[in-house]
């Protein structure tokens, strides 16, 4: 789980697309400290495992339907994104908790009448 609190801005070292996705190589510093293979970080709001660290950077893949549902796709070499750790049991909650996981996408199948959203404490 995540806070939606961003600890640090990365910069996109590499991106190497193929036919089973993507993988990111991003310089980072904060999101560094204790990062073990396989931790969950989110990148520009999206969580994707790290497969790799070194003392300045971490890979993680992309899979082709986060490419094709998210921002991932159009990031190259010295993008900057913004990037946060999974929350541990002993951490504060400065924001609000973020499970990471798409759980479902819906489309629209009508609009919905003004007046009902300002009834019902909404607005435009």
């Amino acid at each position: 789980m995540f806070t939606g609190i961003i600890e640090e801005l990365g910069v996109v070292k590499d991106i190497r697309k193929d036919s089973k996705g993507a993988r990111l190589s991003i310089s980072a510093k904060t999101v560094l400290d204790g990062l073990k293979i396989g931790d969950s970080i989110t990148v520009n709001g999206v969580c994707l495992t790290a497969v790799s660290i070194s003392t300045a950077s971490f890979e993680a893949d992309v899979a082709p339907e986060t490419l094709k549902k998210t921002n991932l796709s159009e990031l190259k070499s010295g993008s900057k994104v913004n990037l946060e750790r999974a929350l541990k049991l002993s951490d504060r909650l400065g924001g609000h908790l973020v499970t990471g996981h798409k759980m479902l996408l819906i489309k629209g199948e009508r609009k919905i009448d003004e007046a009902f959203l300002k009834q019902h404490g909404f607005s435009k």
